[in-house]
């Protein structure tokens, strides 16, 4: 399967011209056209989802030791690393952080997108999107 054969993907990008820009875009570990895509989902609006990224990673960042301890790490930059974590994971980090069931959606669309997209562009799309199958993905931003 394709990504673009699946809802929801990375590179199902919103047209141009009728996406609202995402503010603030530089302050969140993720590209451009994922924060648009996730913003122009069914979640949450625009203007509030760079805050809310940068809150989840914020946590995310003082439980980066944690992570590298406990999970793979298939790919890292100088902005980023990314960690396969189990299914449930965004469970508990909505209950530490308070997010409501949109806000947690959309926080765990935003990782999994922005995966899918490095996977894209390291040529390794088809092993990150089989991974996605039985884990999911966290992006943690380089401080």
């Amino acid at each position: 399967m394709m990504p673009s054969d699946t809802p929801g993907r990375w590179d199902d990008a919103p047209d141009p011209a009728e996406a609202t820009p995402v503010p603030d875009a530089d302050a969140v570990p993720f590209d451009a056209t994922v924060l648009q895509q996730v913003a122009h989902g069914d979640g949450i609006p625009p203007r509030e989802l760079p805050e809310l990224l940068g809150r989840v990673d914020a946590h995310l960042i003082d439980s980066r030791e944690s992570l590298r301890r406990r999970f793979e790490s298939p790919y890292s930059d100088e902005r980023r690393e990314l960690f396969f974590v189990p299914p449930d994971y965004w469970d508990g980090v909505a209950s530490v952080l308070s997010l409501s069931p949109v806000e947690k959606r959309s926080v765990q669309q935003a990782h999994e997108r922005q995966l899918l997209r490095i996977g894209a562009e390291t040529r390794r799309g088809s092993e990150f999107d089989a991974a996605l199958d039985i884990r999911t993905a966290v992006v943690v931003g380089r401080e």
